[in-house]
């Protein structure tokens, strides 16, 4: 071993020194052990410093194994041979699938476990390579990549600080220790460790413009694991100017997102949380996502908008009167300047309660919603006439107003067939001929 050669080489110029001073016998041998104790002590003892290398040279062996299983791994990604990728929009994306954040096939996870039985037998031989030899300090950059690929992220952490300690002009180290961090959700640490990154690599090459575009994106998502807005947007703006145009887009997203309520990050972590919900079908937590949006929103604009995915949720799946009571309260304050989108789903909850009481027999509870309805501008509105048209049936006058008010607006088949009849049998009982031909006659054209 080479390393051994070296050791016995320096082991050797110390006993010649030390040589030098030996004049008796006994003042031989009491030198001899000091030196040999000098020795063992900057050195290690011989035979457990050559295990030591062996072991390290087998971790070296694992870890080249593992690399090959993922490069294997990675293959079959690129050709998309035997693989679906799924990944998100936006810089979450785009650190996502950094991350190996993507959906594997069979194949490729079977190639994956083999590289982590690989890893894990590589960290083995370096831990054990380590505990004979500690001052072997490459053995710890070998260990800590290993514990990066096996993802044993409380391994790498602390190990990590502990290689920095005496290596703290590294750049790509700080970024290694700052991602670790990221990946242990411990996001502090990880912003401490991409910015050092970048001020490192800056201060070492004299120019910002060295600074990879990946340290700039992982600090930014940084800042937005620690709810620090206007730093996170700073960094997002200068990641995109030193992007390429494609990844500019993807950026502009995640900017877009923070945004969407002024910088609110948390208000938009919970509307997603709730949509997750929504598609997994949790209307509970759907509903406390909501809530927790509307607390901590920054803007009436995304109290807003939250409010009416929460008044939705809770029609459909909860009460149905504090669904329409939420968004009442909403539609009433923004006026001419609601949403469309909230005028539809308010007219929609009007218009169906009134028909789930009707269909109760509860036609005065229903009236009150079917008129509601109608002073609600959205694409049902001319439904409520009709229904009011038909509870009225008794009252010729109201029926007759009702029914062709409701003829002003756009209609189903089956509504303005409704409105038809209502329309004939009133003309009828007032005993207006004409009137009642002329709907009569509309009436034929439907069937």
């Amino acid at each position: 071993m080479r390393r051994s050669r070296v050791r016995r080489i320096a082991w050797a110029a110390v006993l010649c020194v030390l040589g030098g001073l030996w004049s008796t016998a006994g003042a031989q041998t009491q030198t001899a052990q000091e030196a040999d104790s000098l020795a063992k002590l900057l050195f290690g003892n011989e035979k457990t410093e050559e295990q030591a290398a062996v072991l390290f040279q087998r971790g070296q062996d694992d870890f080249a194994a593992g690399e090959e299983f993922l490069k294997e791994a990675g293959k079959m990604r690129a050709s998309g041979e035997d693989t679906t990728m799924k990944s998100r929009g936006g810089v979450l994306g785009l650190i996502g699938q950094a991350m190996g954040d993507t959906t594997k096939s069979s194949k490729e996870q079977d190639t994956r476990k083999r590289a982590s039985a690989a890893f894990k037998d590589a960290a083995k031989n370096f831990e054990r390579a380590l505990a004979k030899q500690p001052e072997m300090k490459e053995v710890q950059l070998w260990l800590v990549a290993t514990y990066d690929r096996l993802e044993e992220w409380d391994k790498s952490l602390p190990l990590y600080r502990e290689i920095l300690n005496e290596r703290q002009g590294e750049d790509n180290l700080w970024f290694s220790y700052g991602y670790a961090a990221f990946n242990a959700k411990q996001f502090d640490k990880a912003v401490t460790g991409f910015d050092q990154a970048m001020r490192i690599r800056e201060l070492v090459t004299g120019s910002a413009d060295s600074i990879p575009n990946s340290y700039r994106l992982y600090l930014a998502e940084a800042y937005v694991r620690t709810y620090q807005d206007g730093n996170a947007l700073n960094m997002f703006t200068l990641a995109q100017a030193h992007a390429t145009p494609e990844d500019s887009a993807e950026i502009q997203k995640t900017i877009d997102w923070i945004n969407w309520d002024s910088g609110g990050i948390a208000a938009a972590e919970y509307r997603d949380a709730g949509f997750a919900a929504e598609n997994a079908e949790d209307w509970n937590a759907a509903r406390e996502a909501y809530l927790g949006g509307i607390a901590s929103s920054r803007t009436l604009k995304a109290r807003d908008f939250l409010t009416w995915r929460l008044a939705l949720v809770t029609y459909n799946h909860g009460n149905k009167t504090e669904g329409i009571q939420r968004l009442s309260e909403v539609v009433t304050r923004l006026a001419a300047e609601c949403p469309q989108d909230y005028l539809e789903s308010y007219g929609r909850m009007l218009f169906a309660y009134g028909q789930e009481l009707t269909a109760n027999g509860d036609r005065r509870g229903a009236l009150e919603y079917y008129l509601n309805s109608t002073k609600v501008k959205w694409e049902g509105q001319g439904g409520g006439f009709v229904a009011i048209a038909q509870i009225a049936a008794n009252d010729l006058t109201q029926s007759i107003e009702q029914a062709e008010r409701a003829l002003a607006y756009p209609l189903t088949p089956e509504q303005r067939k409704a409105a038809y009849e209502v329309l004939v049998s009133a003309y009828r009982s007032k005993g207006k001929w004409d009137e009642m031909k002329k709907y009569q006659a509309l009436l034929g054209e439907m069937q």
